[in-house]
């Protein structure tokens, strides 16, 4: 009787799961959907895992050319790094299930982020109804090794299916003893274990989900063995793990490279003495440069200061925050930055209030700048050399960059090769880092150069001298006018007047107002 009552109870929840797959199976017959996910897995003793999946995927309507199956074949190990795994194709087609004689065998295989992704229909057709796609293929290097014993771990389906999957189950064949078993279904890292094992003897087993998986859900397992029942490549994917990663550390010949550049083209350090001389024949647009390696706003606010003092110009101040600029001699020899700047500012008008200038004034500045970029190489302050050798850096460092993410990072991800993707990388910064610190400048040029960093520490302490300029104040007014251009440059133009406050009681002859 108890016999009896317990078959009963059986057969009750076995036509339940019956009925729960039926309505299960019904709800998605009309929608886009996997059927049926059946994988037969095949561990050899030398650790290669063949497998073979038929997927039985329903296509609703016309508007589709096939599937996308993302198979994984990166899996992280310590310190972010990546153990790559080999995936061999053995053989790919598709067919429509109500005529399976009639095979085809279109796709494309790329990879992405950790997958191989083979992109299986063709572009030019499109697919309706229940089609079974077969891969079977061959992965190495994804045994797990224990102190107490060797694991297989596999996701049976990947979790990368935007479409529910129906019925999923796997044939797992091993080379020896099943020890252990678990299973897990949902959703990447779920612990879900909605799957039951149906073993066929100590060897062999078979894993099914136990009811339908949803939108990016998949089925996995995990199977020990007793230690010693695989071939230890341990040894293998250790060395394939430190080739694939050993790029990490090209940061570091490439730095000592480009340094050992940077530093035979380095000039030499001078020591800076204070003074008050203007280098000779050095303007202030040509000391700005020579100073901070190119022309900015101050340096041309700077040469029109200059053109004041040196009596081409007279600066008006005709009201509260109101200044106009007066021609004074026309006569007065020119060089061609005065003559340039002159033009920019007043054309052919005798003066101009300075709110009121051209607003083509930007484009005597960017003439001003160009001449000046020319005469710093013709005259011999710069090398053209070092300057095309830093421009060099720089492009190939940006163009490496570029390819280095566009191109060359998913190729090397293929192989899981974490540490030369960011060795890369890195390596091509440094070169911009260290091509931006390449020196342009010539021997004379660095000269210059230590010359004007003594005028900067002259004008920024010039609070010392503060007695000469009382005892000798005719003298230092010279002084005064003669450096404000070049504390403008510096940016010392406040500090430089304030020494001089109580000093400049007469108002020079270049400025009118109070």
């Amino acid at each position: 009787m108890k016999k009896l009552i317990l078959v009963l109870i059986l057969s009750l929840l076995c036509l339940q799961q019956l009925v729960s797959n039926a309505y299960a199976s019904n709800s998605f017959s009309s929608s886009e959907q996997i059927s049926l996910f059946k994988s037969t897995i095949e561990l050899e003793q030398n650790t290669d895992i063949n497998i073979k999946e038929e997927i039985s995927y329903y296509f609703p309507s016309s508007d589709k050319h096939g599937i996308i199956r993302e198979i994984p074949t990166d899996y992280k190990i310590q310190a972010g790094f990546k153990r790559p795994t080999t995936i061999k194709l053995n053989s790919l087609y598709y067919y429509d299930k109500n005529y399976p004689e009639e095979r085809y065998d279109s796709y494309e295989r790329s990879s992405d982020n950790g997958y191989t992704i083979f992109k299986i229909g063709d572009a030019e057709t499109t697919i309706t109804g229940e089609y079974v796609f077969v891969i079977d293929y061959t992965l190495q290097n994804m045994i797990n090794y224990f102190d107490d014993h060797d694991e297989l771990y596999i996701n049976v389906t990947g979790n990368g299916w935007n479409v529910p999957i129906n019925q999923a189950y796997a044939e797992i064949k091993l080379p020896g003893d099943i020890t252990e078993k678990v299973c897990y279904t949902g959703i990447g890292g779920s612990t879900d274990t909605n799957c039951t094992f149906l073993d066929i003897d100590s060897r062999n087993t078979k894993i099914s989900a136990n009811s339908s998986l949803g939108v990016y859900e998949g089925l996995t397992v995990a199977l020990k063995m007793p230690k010693g029942t695989l071939e230890d490549t341990t040894t293998k994917q250790r060395i394939q793990m430190i080739l694939a990663n050993l790029g990490i550390l090209l940061p570091v010949p490439v730095f000592f490279f480009v340094n050992s550049i940077v530093q035979k083209k380095k000039n030499k350090k001078l020591t800076i003495i204070p003074h008050y001389d203007t280098p000779k024949g050095i303007y202030p647009l040509l000391a700005g440069h020579i100073f901070n390696g190119s022309l900015n706003n101050k340096h041309i606010t700077a040469e029109i200061i200059k053109l004041a003092i040196d009596g081409y110009i007279k600066i008006r101040r005709d009201d509260e925050n109101k200044y106009s600029i007066v021609r004074v001699d026309t006569k007065k020899e020119q060089n061609e930055t005065v003559k340039e700047l002159l033009d920019g500012l007043l054309g052919e008008k005798d003066e101009i209030e300075m709110k009121k200038l051209s607003s083509n004034f930007y484009k005597t500045v960017m003439k001003l700048r160009a001449s000046t970029e020319k005469q710093v190489y013709e005259d011999g302050y710069f090398e053209k050399s070092k300057s095309n050798l830093k421009t060099l850096f720089i492009v190939i460092g940006t163009i490496g960059i570029f390819l280095s993410v566009a191109v060359l990072g998913p190729v090397l991800s293929t192989i899981a090769a974490t540490g030369w993707t960011v060795g890369v990388l890195i390596s091509f910064l440094l070169v911009i880092i260290w091509g931006t610190m390449i020196e342009t400048r010539s021997e004379l040029g660095n000269e210059i150069l230590y010359d004007l960093k003594g005028l900067k520490m002259y004008i920024n302490t010039a609070e010392k001298y503060r007695i000469e300029f009382h005892n000798d104040p005719k003298k230092y007014i010279g002084v005064f006018e003669k450096l404000l251009p070049f504390a403008i440059i510096f940016g010392l133009e406040k500090k430089w007047a304030k020494e001089f406050e109580d000093i400049y009681d007469v108002q020079p002859d270049w400025y009118d107002g109070n």
